[in-house]
């Protein structure tokens, strides 16, 4: 059916990506519009509800959820707050989209698409990269079969993240995000992966906090193997000072990031973030032009709209929550193996 009527939003969270891209985001679709803030902190709330023309602020959850002009809840708090706060908007009959990574465990996770599929409501991750024009591209070329049998992946992500206490992010490195920049930015990478390859099946991974004064692991290191046998190996440091990274400019607070494909017939070695044109390494380069891609203005605004479209269409979003479930099942397998000092099974769970 054609999208009719309009999505009444509530965000959850006046966090730093709200500020920088999501409420903005929403903010332009003709059927989308934001109803409420909420934050522990009123005033924080009614800061963001006037900033983004919202009607109420709430710092009670509850009567958030009570309001009967919200349809869909965006969580965008810590992560170790996402499996509590998503279910619960589930239980009150709201659409949940929820920030990255999902949650903390892959049981939390389990539980949270649990409860979307017992209340009937649709439940996504904010893994907007997935709608990244070049993304698409990428998996074209792959299932078109131009790179053989994808045997590597590769993921290296280098930054230095060593935030003040009194940053608003300090809580990235806390442990409540579930790990450091694996768990964050890498989290992305990590997603795409699975957009890739699909499911992994076990992981093994060295966590380690080897300079960092703070709780959060600074080291993390990934081993995957993928169901269909490829291996990928995930580097992610956050103490790693920028005149020592190759490429890390001065607007890349990321650091050094990037995706490597590798398969029998060929490879691919660009970054969706990049602005770069996809090369395609294979044996007669001459015969595969570069494919040049766009991104969004704002990389939120593709993701909220196929959200709130599926609301409208009575449809699922276009990926389903359980492959976010992967991503964190590696997250959190990567530090259950530094502990046991074995692989972590990735179970073939489905909806």
């Amino acid at each position: 059916m054609r999208a009719t009527g309009t999505v009444g939003w509530a965000i959850v969270g006046c966090s730093d990506i709200v500020e920088r891209r999501a409420a903005d985001a929403i903010l332009p679709q003709p059927n989308s519009r934001i109803v409420a803030f909420h934050s522990r902190d009123l005033t924080r709330a009614q800061s963001f509800a006037q900033r983004f023309h919202a009607d109420t602020a709430y710092h009670d959850l509850d009567k958030l959820l009570a309001d009967d002009r919200i349809h869909a809840v965006y969580v965008a708090t810590e992560v170790d707050r996402h499996a509590q706060q998503t279910i619960a908007a589930c239980r009150a009959g709201k659409h949940v989209l929820v920030e990255k990574p999902m949650a903390l465990t892959p049981d939390e996770c389990r539980a949270m698409i649990d409860a979307a599929n017992r209340h009937n409501v649709n439940l996504a991750v904010a893994y907007y990269a997935r709608f990244f024009e070049k993304s698409a591209a990428m998996q074209r070329v792959i299932a078109e079969g131009h790179l053989g049998k994808i045997v590597r992946a590769t993921i290296t992500q280098l930054a230095y993240a060593n935030p003040d206490p009194a940053n608003p992010k300090y809580w990235r490195v806390t442990g409540r995000g579930g790990g450091n920049l694996l768990a964050d930015v890498g989290s992305h990478r990590l997603d795409l992966l699975m957009y890739w390859l699909g499911r992994p099946a076990r992981v093994a991974g060295l966590v380690d906090r080897l300079s960092m004064p703070y709780p959060a692991p600074d080291t993390e290191t990934a081993l995957v193997q993928f169901a269909n046998g490829a291996h990928a190996t995930v580097l992610a440091s956050a103490n790693i000072p920028r005149g020592i990274r190759k490429t890390a400019g001065p607007s890349d607070p990321a650091g050094d990031t990037s995706i490597e494909l590798y398969g029998t017939e060929g490879a691919l070695l660009t970054d969706p973030w990049s602005d770069a044109p996809i090369q395609v390494l294979v044996p007669n380069a001459a015969s595969f032009q570069p494919i040049t891609c766009t991104r969004p203005t704002n990389a939120h605004a593709p993701l909220m709209h196929d959200f709130a479209t599926a609301i409208l269409e009575h449809r699922p979003p276009r990926f389903p929550p359980i492959e976010a479930l992967w991503t964190t099942a590696i997250i959190h397998g990567a530090a259950e193996s530094a502990r046991t000092n074995r692989f972590v099974e990735i179970p073939n769970l489905r909806p």
